[in-house]
């Protein structure tokens, strides 16, 4: 009698857990970095919308020569309250009386809410406002905008207006943002 060997294919139980293994301690390295990246990329959207609303402000200001106004939002028609958080999203107005608060026969520029969960933004004190000239220079003051993430400090940014209206962003990461 001749007797076939059966070569059965596949894998063993052991194969099997040392594979779950390796997964699971490669997913356990790759969450925190993956989890710092979409800080990093929630900071820089953050950044750069209020950036973009900034040079629209200047550049309307200029265009129709008016005074422009940015203001932290409480509503799509009205400046907040807590004049330094600019968390909520901001307002972008015609400030014909210059009295730093949109009125009925002022036209609403842009409105928009941030929306973006975990980044604290807080202007410098005194500076609820950031206005522009019809020259495209700044109101009042230097201005300078902190964007903080609560876990990640090293991804906190700032935004620094001029009194010549020239806007830059730096690295802001030795800053502890307040609530």
């Amino acid at each position: 009698m001749e007797r076939k060997m059966d070569f059965r294919k596949g894998i063993t139980l052991i194969e099997v857990m040392v594979t779950v293994a390796t997964i699971g301690i490669l997913t356990s390295l790759a969450i925190p970095s993956l989890s710092h990246l979409r800080a990093s990329n929630t900071m820089a959207t953050s950044l750069n919308l209020f950036l973009s609303q900034l040079q629209l402000a200047r550049s309307t200001a200029v265009t129709r020569e008016h005074h422009i106004t940015l203001c932290p939002a409480s509503s799509p028609t009205a400046c907040g309250d807590d004049t330094t958080s600019w968390a909520g999203g901001y307002l972008i107005f015609e400030d014909s009386n210059k009295n730093g608060e949109p009125d009925a026969d002022e036209e609403i520029v842009s409105h928009t809410d941030q929306g973006l969960q975990g980044i604290r933004i807080r202007s410098s004190r005194y500076r609820s406002r950031i206005s522009f000239l019809p020259q495209g220079r700044s109101w009042f003051s230097n201005a300078t905008i902190h964007f903080c993430h609560p876990q990640y400090p090293d991804l906190n940014r700032k935004i620094i207006v001029s009194n010549n209206g020239r806007i830059r962003k730096e690295n802001d990461s030795g800053t502890t943002c307040t609530p």
